[in-house]
């Protein structure tokens, strides 16, 4: 129980901490401390060296154990960096956002953490919308109009999704009845174990309904609106925050689902809306990023990108579902550094707007080089992870029964690496007509440095290939009885 207490129970203390002391390096200090003690029970956890007993409707297995270990390492570096991010000068309605944004982070990980253990449709359901309640409050920080009216649409759209995913979840009830799950509770291990045994059309609606509602979370278009307003006018931090880990906690309630669908004659339906909903968001992406003029927002549309692409390869199955999961850490890890940089750009140059940002490398020349840096990492460039992993997504497409599929995600990916391209540049290197600007000297803080560990990580982690997250991996597969090879 100890272990169960620093990864659900100490954050919610550490929340209600946060909310009587309103010191805000005291409230940093204690965050971090929290951080830091998660991050190192779930590698022990994860490596295999400390096991832990969690209560009812709670479990580890192979899936939670790696997007939990995601979650710790994201929420870790986005804690870090927050404090110098909150020091600096913003608007006096900005001031009242900060009183609460440690505490709102501590409830974060912790409903984050409790969703991703969730072994019951009951319990998980619960968790995932309190992980919308902790969110959206600090989609609002600014306190400014777009921030309202994004937190608003975000949870009006999610709210939505969640009680479609309700409904999927009575679906999935009544598909047990007549068999040996009537009656029963929602535990995700009796309906796997059982899965032959359900009534597949009650099965299929359970899936979409299911699938619909998280994906006004994970971000699969049609469902994307929301998420991408949010992500573009929440702080950077917690911008990066929701594209590297949030997204997966709700894809992790998806993945669930489509682990009970696999041994089923509802397999091949299931795996259909799955590539649709993957190549939906790929094509949303392509078609935005020839007209976003937002660099927030384009990152955002990168996520759907990222996120439609981890879709497909989880779909696909085989090795490309062992991209998928690679995938997963490689582009947490490129957002972070991809949104503390949109971050620093936007505190010097106060616009999100790309035509009103130029000249970045003379202007902020270690933020321009890690906002190149990140975009060629997120564009699959070596030795980045993200080569390696979509490489993987690609050699499962290509050879399975859909191979027709890989030269729409090529055609898509192109255009979407060349428009991001043409907009990044535009904005680090384009000078104004009347602008002779000296080069100048940023300062160098925390966000620097964890924005440069953080791209090492990734290339390190990559060409390393460590045995203990491959072999993490391959247990993923097995649980969902998907051949790798």
């Amino acid at each position: 129980m100890f272990g169960f207490s620093i990864l659900i129970l100490l954050p919610l203390l550490a929340a209600l901490f946060c909310y009587f002391v309103k010191n805000l390096r005291v409230q940093y200090s204690v965050s971090l401390l929290v951080s830091l003690l998660h991050l190192f029970v779930t590698l022990m956890v994860f490596l295999g060296i400390y096991h832990i007993q969690l209560p009812t409707f709670f479990s580890f297995d192979s899936l939670s154990k790696f997007f939990l270990l995601i979650l710790s390492n994201v929420y870790f570096w986005v804690v870090l960096v927050s404090f110098t991010y909150l020091k600096r000068p913003t608007t006096s309605k900005a001031q009242e956002g900060k009183k609460y944004y440690f505490l709102l982070l501590n409830f974060y990980l912790a409903s984050n953490s409790a969703a991703m253990l969730s072994d019951h449709f009951g319990m998980y359901w619960v968790t995932a919308e309190t992980t919308t309640l902790s969110v959206a409050p600090l989609i609002y920080y600014y306190r400014n109009e777009e921030a309202l009216e994004a937190m608003w649409k975000y949870l009006f759209l999610v709210s939505i999704g969640i009680a479609f995913a309700f409904i999927g979840i009575l679906f999935l009830t009544l598909s047990a009845n007549g068999t040996l799950l009537e009656g029963k509770q929602l535990f995700f291990w009796e309906f796997i174990r059982n899965a032959k045994e359900l009534n597949p059309i009650w099965l299929k609606a359970s899936f979409i309904f299911i699938f619909v509602g998280l994906s006004t979370k994970i971000g699969i278009a049609p469902m994307h609106s929301g998420d991408v307003d949010a992500t573009s006018n929440a702080p950077s931090p917690i911008a990066a925050l929701m594209s590297g880990s949030l997204r997966l906690t709700a894809l992790i309630g998806v993945m669930r689902i489509f682990q009970i669908v696999v041994p089923t004659s509802s397999f091949e339906f299931a795996r259909t809306i799955l590539i649709i909903g993957g190549l939906l968001s790929l094509f949303t992406a392509f078609v935005f990023m020839f007209k976003v003029n937002n660099y927030k927002r384009m990152l955002a549309y990168s996520s759907v990108e990222h996120l439609g692409l981890m879709t497909l390869g989880i779909a696909t199955g085989g090795i490309a579902f062992v991209g998928a999961m690679y995938h997963a850490i490689y582009n947490s890890i490129t957002k972070i550094v991809l949104f503390l940089s949109a971050g620093n750009i936007h505190s010097k140059f106060k616009t999100r707007e790309v035509d009103k940002v130029r000249n970045v490398m003379n202007i902020l020349p270690k933020t321009g080089w890690l906002f190149l840096l990140a975009y060629l990492a997120i564009s699959g460039i070596p030795p980045f992870g993200i080569f390696f992993s979509e490489i993987k997504i690609f050699e499962g497409i290509l050879f399975s029964d859909k191979p027709f599929v890989l030269a729409l995600v090529m055609i898509f990916l192109l255009f979407i690496f060349i428009n991001m391209g043409k907009i990044i540049f535009t904005m680090l290197y384009k000078k104004d007509e009347n602008e002779i600007a000296a080069a100048q000297s940023e300062g160098f803080d925390v966000i620097h440095l964890a924005s440069i560990l953080l791209l090492i990580i990734l290339v390190v982690i990559a060409v390393s290939s460590p045995e203990i997250i491959y072999q993490n991996i391959l247990n993923v597969g097995k649980d969902f009885a998907i051949r790798i090879y």
